[in-house]
C-alpha cells in the first residue's frame, strides 16, 4: 500500500467515524477496555481526543528511527523541524505587547 493510499483510507476512516457516532462510540469504549485491561491509565478527556492517522500525517511527531525517515524522503521534507516553534503554528507574541504599535514615551517627562 502506498503512502498516499495509506493517507486517503485513514481520512476516510475519520470521516466515517464522525459521521457515525455509534462507530466512534464503540472504538473509544473498545479502546478504554483495552486501557483498562492493561492497567494503562487514561482520563476521558484523552480518549475523547485521539485521531486516528498515519506516520505520513505526522511527519513532524514521528519519532526517529520508527521507519519515518523513509517517509520523509519520500515527500522530501527535513527529518527534524526548524528549532524554536513547532511546524505548522504561527508564531504568537507574548501577553502584554502590542506588535506593530511603536512605543510611544510617556508625555511631560
Amino acid at each position: 500500500m502506498t503512502v498516499q493510499e495509506s493517507v486517503r483510507e485513514a481520512a476516510q476512516l475519520r470521516l466515517r467515524m464522525h459521521m457515525n457516532g455509534r462507530l466512534r462510540l464503540e472504538t473509544l469504549a473498545a479502546l478504554s477496555r483495552v486501557f483498562r485491561e492493561h492497567d494503562e491509565p487514561i482520563h476521558d478527556e484523552l480518549l475523547g481526543t485521539l485521531v486516528f492517522a498515519v506516520p505520513g500525517e505526522l511527519l513532524g511527531e514521528a519519532a526517529p528511527g520508527n521507519g519515518a525517515e523513509r517517509i520523509r524522503a519520500q515527500h522530501g521534507k527535513p527529518s527534524i523541524p526548524p528549532p524554536g516553534r513547532e511546524p505548522g503554528r504561527p508564531t504568537i507574541p507574548p501577553p502584554g505587547r502590542d506588535v506593530g504599535r511603536p512605543s510611544v514615551p510617556p508625555l511631560g517627562k
